[in-house]
């Protein structure tokens, strides 16, 4: 007698990383057979409302640029919850990602006919060439280590056609010191402004990095400035 696959509990009040959000419960399988059952996330002393509206607002920088039958690409994207925001738009979502039960829940949840989602690692970028209209980067840059984050812009820019834009989020690293965040153990690079912006202008023309900036409460608790790059190719 086979021994029965397991189930995969994520979300919740326990979360495992409480980086990634669940906005809704669901239950599924993936193609390996296992069972996965999302609970919306609630991680336990943190305000999940204010946190659901500043990851989902975050997007509307990507959807400033959006249009109608456009191809805009989400690296990483997480649950997915991407594509619900940039729905209104009509544009063509593709969301990538490394976890494979949360792409299972993304598909689940928010894919249909404009929206897919497929595996896609940001310490190995395989993005197509020349081929998309708008790219978001949005929680992704400070989950890698520094020495990942230049061939990342790189083939993010690549990836954009001429006259293309990405839109990159990274928090700034309180200790004024770029590397692993002194209070979130998930942003192994979290970078200063200063070489935040350096960054991106290592790879694009120094006129064409805009930066916005807001002050937020982040799940550590602590207040801090996201920074946002808006890049033009």
């Amino acid at each position: 007698m086979e021994n029965p696959k397991k189930t995969i509990r994520l979300g919740g009040a326990q979360a495992a990383d409480e980086e990634r959000l669940y906005l809704r419960d669901a239950t599924f399988a993936l193609p390996t057979g296992e069972q996965v059952e999302v609970t919306r996330s609630n991680v336990v002393g943190l305000d999940m409302g204010d946190i659901f509206a500043r990851h989902q607002g975050r997007y509307y920088q990507v959807g400033l640029f959006c249009r109608p039958g456009q191809r805009v690409l989400d690296f990483p994207c997480g649950s997915g919850y991407a594509s619900e925001v940039l729905a209104p738009f009509h544009v063509r979502y593709e969301g990538l990602d490394i976890d494979v039960p949360t792409l299972g829940y993304a598909q689940t949840v928010y894919g249909n006919e404009m929206a897919k989602y497929a595996y896609g690692d940001l310490k190995n970028p395989q993005v197509e060439t020349g081929v998309y209209d708008t790219i978001g980067c949005i929680e992704g840059l400070e989950h890698i280590e520094m020495e990942y984050q230049d061939p990342l812009i790189a083939a993010l820019r690549a990836g954009l056609k001429p006259g293309g834009i990405l839109v990159v989020s990274s928090p700034e690293n309180l200790s004024g010191t770029s590397g692993q965040s002194p209070d979130n153990k998930w942003h192994v690079g979290e970078l200063t402004k200063e070489d935040f912006v350096s960054l991106l202008r290592r790879h694009f023309p120094a006129d064409n990095v805009e930066l916005v900036t807001h002050s937020a409460v982040l799940s550590t608790g602590k207040l801090s400035n996201c920074f946002y790059g808006i890049c033009h190719k």
